[in-house]
């Protein structure tokens, strides 16, 4: 049995499957191009760009991992990416229903032709990986940080969650005490009120020593929504936690939202830094379903 499972069907098996079973480092400009915005990108409060005011703003997090990989298995793949694939190891992310906990673990994966040819020539492929049952896989990573199988893993949220400006969760973890918290300011640029400069913020205290914060997401354009939260655990093996993030792919302008964020890959201790972003495929669903004139 194998499933495929995109970011939003993530957050609805995940509702469904929980309702069914009761210091900073030395190099400065390499911490503040991870995670910290700079000054370059950001705007005096109320001022739009747009609307002919202040520098361009920048959607963060914006910068990547070149070699690491974040997969989604909904959507159909092209024979290129399949070569670059098939060339990677892959640890999957999967969900055990039984023991409602995740587990970690070094994964194969196999890229099966679909049979539809389009216009152009290209040809798509689906990608499959061996399940457990009760189990389902929903997410593949390929980079530097995973690199020994977890089992059950806990996940610090009960479900996955919508951060609305202004609402903030506190948690401990490793020793550490966070304060995750969202924020955006309200302006009225055209005479009707717009939602602007939504943040997702991560603020770490130790006992004894001062509290850091990296900025996890910032939107310039955000109205009547939120970024949501869909895992905060430790999938590094350095017992802080790691995040799953789903960026609002309606504000950032791009289909692919899902963002990984690793403790082992930051200079600044006990805080994650962003690794990769989600890859659905090039072929969307609604394209090899011919819906786009294929």
């Amino acid at each position: 049995m194998k499933f495929k499972i995109n970011l939003m069907l993530f957050m609805a098996v995940m509702m469904t499957l929980f309702s069914c079973n009761n210091g900073m480092g030395n190099d400065q400009q390499k911490n503040t191009i991870d995670t910290i915005l700079t000054d370059e990108s950001i705007n005096e409060i109320g001022v739009v760009s747009e609307a002919g005011g202040g520098a361009k703003k920048v959607n963060l997090p914006n910068e990547f991992e070149e070699d690491a990989v974040m997969l989604s298995l909904e959507n159909y793949f092209t024979q290129d990416e399949v070569d670059q694939y098939k060339k990677l190891e892959f640890y999957g992310l999967f969900y055990d229903s039984t023991s409602t906990s995740y587990n970690l673990r070094k994964t194969l994966t196999s890229f099966i032709e679909t049979g539809i040819h389009y216009d152009d020539g290209r040809t798509s492929f689906e990608c499959g990986v061996a399940i457990k049952e009760k189990e389902a896989c929903l997410f593949l990573f390929s980079n530097h940080y995973m690199t020994k199988d977890l089992i059950r893993v806990k996940n610090l949220l009960a479900e996955p969650r919508f951060f609305k400006p202004d609402e903030m969760m506190n948690f401990t973890s490793n020793g550490f005490t966070y304060t995750l918290s969202a924020s955006d300011y309200l302006v009225e640029p055209n005479g009707s009120q717009t939602h602007m400069d939504y943040k997702l913020m991560l603020n770490a205290s130790v006992q004894n020593a001062a509290s850091t914060e990296t900025l996890l997401s910032f939107i310039p354009w955000f109205d009547d929504g939120a970024v949501t939260v869909l895992f905060i655990g430790d999938l590094d093996g350095d017992s802080c936690p790691d995040y799953i993030i789903d960026n609002a792919s309606k504000y950032t302008g791009v289909s692919t939202s899902g963002v990984f964020y690793s403790t082992k890959a930051s200079n600044l201790k006990g805080l994650p830094k962003p690794v990769s972003q989600q890859n659905g495929g090039s072929i969307g669903k609604q394209e090899h379903n011919g819906e786009f004139g294929c």
